[in-house]
């Protein structure tokens, strides 16, 4: 017990879900570490930053101004009538430029608070694919305090700025002065040599490298473009939610999905990595670990589909053993001598009638076999010995087949048949028969009740026609059944069992009761089992929560149970509604019979496969006082939904001021005033408020309306409110509190706060110091989607009696 215990908790631990774990563990170690170094230098580099540099300028010098000497003698004046932060002195350059001399006078001047000038050591950089993208940690020697002044620190990774970005001169057009001095003042100058006698705009490309790639680094990382490696836990996340998401593809889609997820994933990483670089500083995955182990984990997600094989093969073995018990759905593999009898009662249950019977076309014959269930099969009882349905009573008289009354088709003279062709897709698949006056009267009264019932019934011979037709050809063409053929066969009758009853438990809100394509109950609850037996039908005792034989209890008895007529309990009702039937039910206890017909679909038709019932109890509504006023219930034509609150205001506006004729003052809408809210109410409550309130108001007092954005959402402010209504604060802060039972003469205030509370905004009243009452509404701020307007006005036009407040804007 202990170990199956055990072997119960670890049961999530499958080979796929090793191998994805696998696959993250990977991540996280990070094995392919110079390919993981390639590609972030890469990834640093991809992403240079083409903004102009406002830190960094490139200084470049010609070999003969060098052997000259114009860097040494003309550098440090130029450094210090710029103001420059100081200067980078790039290989070979520095043999020209910070020797001798001039080293010495630069590092006193350095030490007297002037721009240092320093050499760059070649091992500073941080080289990837040949190109710069970082500087190494510095080690402690004496040029680290002055590289540290110029703001060289130690950085993997670098943001760079792109070459073209990063402004480049030339050194002798600084010395003669054709370019200002003032051009190095706070950037660092990166002095470098380069190509003589070129144009102003080719200064930069004919630097000699790596002065273009240090200047660029340069720049970027004064510009905040320092870059590290990611935590190691991000890959590895990564990996196992796309692991799992690859998994789930696979087992609910196949593999083709699943491989689609992955390409999937890949450019989800792909762009995480490039989203991610640009905003984080410790953002730079170890990407081709990264795809490593993704590759690992999709591998072994796949290939277990492979081993499993083997597993799934035994395990439908077990289900076609299950699923014989029940056989619920193999209509084609019943003998004849079932089947018709079963096609017989359930043609009994759909259509009243004293007698049923059910003939048999055989394939390519036009004679038919009689089948009845309860008086040896039925041909005796028939008078017609002609049995042709190419004649009268099968046809008509034109030999077309059609519902018909006939009175000498039974050995019964003076019984009449209702004579039903089963015809399905234009072929006549069988006939059935209701003898009997009350067939007669049914057939007189609800002609409509046969024709239901002759399509399910032709639909349900149509398969088993088809079934066994497919089935011997398979046979043929196999020459014999094998073992591997009768798995699969059997494989497929089990999991159509099962769809029908997942169909089942859908389509039922209780799943109480299914009985099967003949009406036969095949299954009943307990809870139901009772209700059945309080009415006296009779339910075998030791099969009431288990699977019932067939004939033991059919689905006419359960809807005869309900006491009610016989046309609202016929199965041809069911039968003929997608949607089934519900009856209502007093005994003992109030409820709801719901009974639906389950229909399966193939090649483009439908027919029934089964009945699902359940029983609904109902809950008595309490009865509401006469004193109680149920609130109004809103229209459904006004949703929730984003608007601009400073178009509606503009229009109530208009409309307030033109059914006046007095002054509405308009304030310039503040923001784009997108609020959520029901505008259709908004804009009807406020128009009448305004109206109201204008209309009360003494001249020259009109109310002053203004809508702006604010931190708390879109705001609404309505000055003066006071002066309209005539009322002080204290009176109208009753309003607030209940809304919907306004005093008389603050109603249009009181839909105005109802209708801002239901689109979730407040209202408030502050007075305003003996300058009157202002009315606050906050709404909710949206963000709606952009959207281009397809007239060119929209908004109404200016009264003389709106008033705007401030200048206009642009036009």
């Amino acid at each position: 017990m202990a170990a199956q215990a055990e072997a119960t908790r670890f049961g999530w631990l499958t080979p796929d879900v090793l191998s994805i774990v696998a696959g993250a563990l990977i991540a996280a170690v990070a094995p392919l570490d110079r390919l993981d170094y390639v590609a972030r230098g890469l990834t640093a580099s991809a992403l240079a930053d083409a903004a102009p540099s406002a830190q960094v300028l490139l200084v470049t010098a010609s070999p003969e101004a060098l052997r000259e000497g114009l860097c040494e003698r003309s550098l440090p004046g130029l450094l210090e009538r710029g103001r420059a932060r100081g200067a980078l002195l790039i290989p070979p350059a520095d043999a020209f430029c910070g020797g001798g001399a001039a080293a010495s006078r630069a590092g006193a001047a350095s030490a007297a608070g002037a721009a240092p000038i320093v050499r760059m050591p070649p091992e500073l950089l941080r080289l990837s694919a040949g190109d710069v993208v970082g500087f190494f940690p510095l080690a402690a020697g004496e040029r680290a305090p002055e590289l540290g002044a110029l703001g060289v620190s130690a950085a993997p990774w670098v943001l760079k700025k792109a070459p073209q970005s990063v402004p480049a001169v030339s050194l002798r057009d600084l010395a003669d002065g054709q370019v200002p001095a003032s051009a190095l003042e706070g950037r660092i100058a990166v002095v470098a040599a380069g190509a003589g006698g070129v144009a102003p705009q080719a200064v930069a490309t004919s630097a000699l490298p790596p002065a273009r790639g240090v200047a660029a680094v340069l720049g970027g990382l004064l510009d905040g473009g320092r870059r590290a490696s990611a935590p190691a836990w991000v890959p590895a996340l990564f990996v196992l939610l796309a692991g799992g998401l690859v998994r789930s593809a696979r087992r609910r889609y196949g593999s083709l999905v699943a491989t689609a997820a992955l390409f999937l994933c890949v450019f989800a990483l792909a762009a995480g990595q490039g989203v991610l670089a640009a905003r984080a500083e410790a953002s730079l995955i170890a990407l081709p670990s990264a795809l490593f182990g993704l590759a690992v984990a999709f591998t072994g997600v796949m290939i277990v589909r492979g081993l499993v094989v083997q597993r799934s093969v035994d395990r439908a073995a077990e289900l076609i053993q299950r699923a014989a018990l029940f056989r619920m759905q193999g209509v084609h593999t019943l003998p004849d001598e079932e089947f018709w009898p079963r096609v017989a009662r359930l043609a009994e249950q759909a259509h009243p009638a004293d007698l049923v019977l059910v003939a048999e076309l055989p394939a390519g014959s036009w004679h038919l076999r009689f089948w009845n269930d309860r008086q040896g099969g039925g041909e005796s009882l028939v008078a017609e010995l002609r049995r042709d349905v190419r004649r009268p009573p099968y046809s008509s008289e034109q030999g077309v087949p059609a519902i018909r009354l006939s009175r000498r088709f039974l050995a019964k003279q003076d019984m009449p048949a209702v004579v039903v062709p089963l015809i399905a897709f234009g072929e006549i698949e069988g006939y059935v028969f209701f003898c009997g006056p009350v067939a007669e009267s049914t057939f007189s009264r609800e002609p409509e009740r046969a024709e239901h019932v002759g399509r399910e019934l032709a639909l349900l011979l149509r398969r088993k026609r088809l079934a066994r037709t497919a089935q011997a050809g398979a046979g043929e063409a196999r020459g014999g059944g094998s073992p591997e053929d009768d798995l699969v066969e059997g494989a497929r009758v089990a999991l159509d069992d099962l769809q029908l009853f997942g169909s089942m438990l859908r389509s039922s809100p209780v799943g109480l009761l299914y009985a099967d394509a003949f009406g036969d109950v095949r299954f009943v609850a307990p809870e139901f089992a009772k209700w059945l037996r309080a009415r006296d039908v009779t339910v075998p005792a030791e099969s009431a929560s288990a699977a019932l034989p067939p004939g033991s209890l059919t689905l006419g008895d359960v809807l005869g149970a309900t006491s009610a007529s016989d046309a609202a309990v016929s199965l041809s009702s069911v039968m003929a509604s997608d949607d089934g039937i519900e009856l209502s039910v007093s005994a003992p206890e109030p409820a709801v019979l719901s009974v639906r017909p389950l229909r399966r679909e193939s090649d483009g038709s439908s027919w029934i496969a089964g009945y699902v019932a359940a029983l609904i109890p109902v809950q008595q509504a309490a009865p509401v006082s006469d004193n109680v006023r149920p609130l109004a219930v809103r229209d459904a034509a006004d949703p929730l939904c984003a608007f601009q609150l400073g178009d509606v205001v503009a229009d109530a506006v208009a409309s307030a001021a033109r059914a006046t004729g007095r002054a509405v003052r308009l304030e310039p809408i503040r923001g784009a005033t997108h609020a959520l809210g029901h505008r259709g109410e908004l804009g009807q409550v406020l128009e009448a408020f305004l109206t109201d309130v204008a209309g009360r108001g003494l001249p020259g007092h009109g109310p002053v309306v203004s809508v702006r954005e604010a931190p708390q959402g879109v705001q609404l402010s309505i000055l003066d409110v006071g002066f309209g209504l005539g009322l002080p604060e204290s009176a109208l802060q009753r309003v607030l509190t209940a809304p919907g039972s306004a005093p008389a003469g603050l109603e249009p205030l009181g839909r105005l706060i109802v209708a801002v509370e239901d689109s979730h905004g407040h209202a408030e009243l502050k007075t305003n110091d003996g300058w009157g009452i202002t009315l606050t509404v906050t709404l909710l701020r949206a963000h709606p989607r952009a959207f281009v307007s397809a007239n060119e006005g929209g908004k109404p036009a200016a009264q003389q009696n709106v008033i705007a407040i401030g200048r206009a804007g642009p036009k």
